[in-house]
């Protein structure tokens, strides 16, 4: 009898059939991202590493594996990753929104690495340092 409903389910391709979308959750349910694991694994252009958009991490990207950009709009049906996914952005985001800063992620970041790695370079020594968040 096993055997039965397992050839019938396989000849119908419908074993396991969901009729929902991915997650379990139904198409008409997905309107908005629920979180940074809404977005693939992506390439991370500034850093030039894969971003892991859940682990919010990045690492050496595998040999043979491509992935889509970061900011490209087709990463997910969302859109582009949003600037709180990335490690170097997301800790600094009400800063930016109280200096103003706005545009892409892409800008945004660009942006907060401008205020936020300024340095103190000795001229004769070369030796850098950070420069104190209120000697600006």
């Amino acid at each position: 009898m096993i055997v039965l409903a397992t050839v019938i389910c396989a000849i119908l391709g419908m074993c396991g059939a969901n009729p929902a979308g991915p997650g379990g959750i139904p198409d008409d349910d997905i309107t908005a991202p629920t979180g940074c694991c809404d977005w693939p694994s992506c390439y991370d252009e500034r850093t030039q590493l894969c971003l892991d958009t859940c682990l919010m991490t990045w690492s050496q990207c595998p040999r043979k594996l491509f992935l889509m950009s970061c900011y490209s709009e087709y990463m997910s049906p969302f859109g582009a990753l949003p600037v709180q996914c990335y490690p170097d952005a997301g800790p600094h985001l009400e800063e930016a929104e109280s200096l103003g800063l706005s545009g892409s992620p892409k800008e945004v970041r660009e942006q907060l690495h401008q205020l936020l790695n300024i340095k103190n370079c000795h001229g004769r020594t070369g030796i850098c340092r950070p420069n104190e968040r209120g000697n600006n």
